[in-house]
């Protein structure tokens, strides 16, 4: 267990399962205090108490589904209550995949998949800004994808709101770079991890021979490593995007905080 977050708060989407909790384990195991949100209520606890045997916290899961606009500025402002006027990470991890031909996908499906992909990562970034800006500022890291640079069939949708994180992150390093705030993207990398619509329940229920994907816990050391950005500004990334498993791997064999320079050969 590390100490070099201790008494920072950081903010953690789709902290439920696969890279959100992988996230939320990270953070926990260098001391920070992690605000949890996601829509479900009982993965997220399970989530919270994994946490809790990694670090001492305090942790606020926030229970939201932010395929509601209304819900997810209700989450923003108990997620500004948590955080006491500063945050040093926002991490949007939350993300829903469906796999239509065009002609098939449905306005509701399309609209689902912008409100929670997209539009939720604008919505927390814009209204915790002064949290993000107090104390020097702060970093935002949005969940992407290969889906964010190659267009693939079946997932128009997908793809859409992926390409839309990447201008996201690197229209918000172009415009608040200068007020302290890093805004970079990461990837799970070539570690395949378990997909972003199964749930723990029906993962377990999958013999473990015909899973196709491992862990994503070992992921974890990278969110610590983008949470240390702000008190490190010589050589810091802003604008960047990052494979999680090779940035855990270096944190391994380096340790933290990560220099200018390893940021830079880590970059995509």
């Amino acid at each position: 267990m590390g100490e070099r977050l201790r008494g920072r708060r950081v903010l953690v989407t789709g902290a439920a399962r696969g890279l959100g909790a992988s996230a939320a384990w990270g953070l926990a195991e260098e001391g920070a205090e992690c605000i949890l949100l996601d829509r479900s209520g009982d993965e997220l606890r399970a989530t919270v108490e994994a946490a809790a045997r990694r670090g001492p916290g305090p942790f606020h899961p926030l229970v939201c589904d932010l395929a509601s606009r209304e819900a997810t500025l209700d989450a923003a402002a108990r997620a500004r209550e948590a955080a006491q006027g500063d945050l040093t990470l926002l991490v949007h991890c939350a993300a829903l995949f469906h796999v239509r031909p065009v002609e098939e996908t449905t306005d509701a499906q399309w609209d689902e998949m912008v409100a929670v992909n997209l539009a939720a990562a604008f919505l927390l970034v814009r209204e915790l800004m002064p949290e993000l800006r107090a104390g020097g500022g702060g970093s935002v890291l949005l969940t992407s994808s290969q889906a964010a640079i190659m267009g693939f069939a079946r997932e128009s949708g997908y793809c859409a709101t992926k390409f839309g994180i990447e201008g996201l992150a690197r229209a918000l390093a172009e415009e608040c770079g200068e007020a302290g705030l890093l805004a970079n993207t990461i990837t799970p990398g070539s570690r395949r991890i378990k997909p972003t619509g199964i749930s723990r329940a029906e993962e377990a229920a999958i013999p473990e021979a015909e899973r196709t994907w491992g862990s994503s816990e070992a992921l974890g050391p990278a969110f610590a490593a983008f949470a240390l950005l702000p008190f490190a500004r010589d050589g810091a990334p802003n604008g960047r995007r990052f494979e999680a498993d090779r940035v855990a791997d270096t944190v391994r064999a380096r340790g933290l905080p990560l220099p200018g320079e390893t940021w830079e050969e880590l970059a995509t």
